[in-house]
């Protein structure tokens, strides 16, 4: 069997079905996509990445690979192998990856460059890392829950921890207090915000001053942020921190409607189960009424002025650039 991917090789770590929704997004119209997803999607999970199969000649009974983003393999997964290949996913957008079989020679790979990368939490819905366009990869990762709804697998747990997160932030107001299902080391701390409209009210501004200082500070990182299925709650957090970090609307607007991939989507309805789109009526409220914090500005305007009147320190959104936006 040839060794492959062959040095120099280009993944794309999105799927077909992926890649089509998020171009006919930019071709047409979210309806559009919206549209073609209901007819193909068959109740199927589809916020999976799509995964990289690594073959090998067979010379041992037993086979240790590793893959790392560095030449050196500091960090790196290291798997023991029955058989002359594997299959990995999760990898990071627009990254170079190098691999080697039982330490011999090392080989190399790339990602495509795509704005978004879709992360697979065993038993989770809906998980993508909200780095890669402004934001540096592997900070903050925004999905369902993970333990009450859509516990995750033992599968999932592994893969939850290979990505280091040390924080589980838990948006809603009405569920126990528990220990992060991922393991103790995972601190878990709850600070419940509602989405759309409601943000505006006297107890969400409070609430989103709580979030922001959290988020302001570098210890708790990486992140998990979920509500139940991590569109709506936690679909505003996503949408301050990458308005915050200078993201243009478009960028901003296709993270909210990928939801769409998920199984939480359930159908094409205006209901809070629905298809995610910049065009719903819930959405659009939200974006008229913040447009009054900045009329003629970007989108990054009026996200910061709306987040300044609720009382967060300006100070507190700089340390969050700082933390979030320094180079990779």
């Amino acid at each position: 069997m040839p060794i492959y991917p062959t040095d120099g090789y280009i993944f794309d770590t999105h799927t077909d079905v992926q890649r089509e929704f998020i171009q006919r997004i930019k071709d047409f119209s979210t309806e559009n996509a919206l549209s073609w997803l209901s007819k193909v999607k068959n109740d199927r999970e589809l916020s999976h990445p799509a995964t990289l199969r690594f073959e090998w000649e067979r010379s041992y009974e037993k086979t240790i690979f590793e893959l790392s983003e560095n030449e050196d393999f500091s960090q790196a997964i290291r798997l023991e192998c029955d058989e002359n290949f594997c299959e990995i996913g999760n990898f990071k957008v627009g990254k170079k990856y190098f691999w080697r079989i039982n330490g011999g020679k090392t080989r190399f790979f790339f990602t495509s460059n795509e704005k978004f990368r879709f992360i697979k939490l065993d038993g989770a819905l809906n998980v993508r890392d909200i780095g890669g366009v402004n934001i540096k990869q592997g900070l903050v990762f925004r999905g369902s829950d993970i333990d009450l709804c859509f516990p995750l697998t033992e599968d999932g747990k592994k893969a939850f921890r290979q990505l280091n997160i040390k924080t589980e932030l838990e948006l809603r107001s009405d569920v126990d207090q528990r220990d992060c299902i991922a393991g103790k080391e995972v601190s878990l701390v709850r600070l419940p915000y509602r989405p759309y409209i409601e943000v505006f009210s006297d107890m969400h501004r409070a609430g989103l001053c709580r979030i922001m200082e959290f988020l302001s500070d570098e210890a708790n990182y990486p992140i998990y942020i979920h509500c139940m299925g991590g569109a709506d709650r936690t679909g505003m957090i996503a949408l301050y921190l990458r308005a915050l970090c200078g993201e243009d609307d478009d960028t901003i607007h296709t993270d909210y409607e990928l939801t769409g991939l998920s199984t939480y989507a359930l159908g094409a309805s205006e209901g809070a189960d629905g298809f995610r789109s910049r065009n719903s009526d819930y959405y659009r409220e939200f974006f008229d009424k913040i447009s009054e914090y900045a009329p003629t500005g970007t989108l990054s305007q009026k996200v910061r002025g709306f987040v300044l009147s609720c009382g967060v320190k300006s100070e507190t959104i700089d340390r969050i650039i700082n933390i979030l936006c320094k180079g990779e």
